[in-house]
């Protein structure tokens, strides 16, 4: 299948959304949620002779000429997934290295939301960013629109293309399902902005913590980037997450520190 016909499929699933809303949240009424309980260490890696257009940037540059790599933030995600939807707080604490520089790095997102032809969708998306105003994007079902404020208001709508998942629940899109054998398609958006990728799949094994565990990798290109995620290919449950500016000379790889031996199913 395409990518234009993923995304034309994508569209006509939300509408059919809009119509069984009220069944996706009142059905299965003895279904439990599943707890998800997960910690991450991102690390950025920069390319010699790269752009530093700031103070964090110029100290990630520094650390990384002697250590390759530097850590830059360790991000905790506690919420409950089940078959009618999500609820996730992402806590990220960045590198003290950053947060003498800009205190505002220090990042609390939660996002509640559905599952729509399997995949997240967000419903609401905040982000607080140390004191900086709250980014607020919520989905209007009703409406067909999505709408974005922050801490002095309204800022626009625009209309609902696709099923989209904020970036906090990203990694967890695809969980609690066989991983995706072909192309796949998605949407997702920063509070700001939505972008939207086909994603090629590759069969791997990862190692995450000691256990070799048969993986599959998603790659597709969105934003000037390339966005790479590989899920257990059993259930979809996250593993490792890449993003890479080619523009920055920048990668940054966030994987997940331990994983439940018994399969995720929602």
């Amino acid at each position: 299948m395409s990518i234009e016909s993923l995304s034309k499929f994508n569209h006509t699933y939300v509408a059919l959304v809009v119509m069984i809303q009220g069944l996706v949240f009142t059905s299965s009424t003895e279904a439990l949620a599943a707890p998800v309980s997960a910690n991450w260490v991102y690390k950025i890696s920069i390319a010699k002779g790269a752009p530093t257009p700031d103070l964090a940037t110029k100290a990630v540059v520094a650390a990384g000429t002697l250590l390759g790599a530097v850590t830059v933030a360790d991000v905790s995600d506690v919420g409950t997934i089940d078959g009618r939807g999500y609820s996730l707080r992402s806590h990220i604490k960045v590198a003290n290295l950053l947060s003498m520089l800009d205190s505002n790095l220090n990042v609390v997102r939660d996002s509640n939301g559905i599952f729509a032809n399997g995949i997240a969708f967000t419903q609401r998306y905040s982000d607080k960013r140390g004191s900086r105003s709250e980014l607020l994007m919520v989905s209007n079902l009703k409406q067909m629109e999505f709408s974005f404020s922050n801490g002095r208001g309204h800022i626009r709508t625009e209309p609902i293309k696709f099923a989209t998942v904020d970036i906090a629940m990203l990694p967890y899109a695809f969980i609690g399902q066989p991983a995706p054998k072909g192309m796949a398609f998605i949407a997702f958006t920063d509070g700001k902005s939505i972008f939207s990728t086909g994603l090629s799949v590759s069969p791997e094994k990862l190692d995450v913590a000691g256990k070799l565990i048969q993986a599959v990798r998603l790659s597709g290109q969105a934003s000037g980037g390339t966005l790479e995620l590989w899920i257990r290919e059993a259930d979809g449950y996250p593993l490792h997450v890449r993003v890479s500016f080619a523009k920055y000379g920048a990668v940054l790889d966030g994987k997940i520190e331990t994983v439940p031996s018994a399969l995720f199913v929602r």
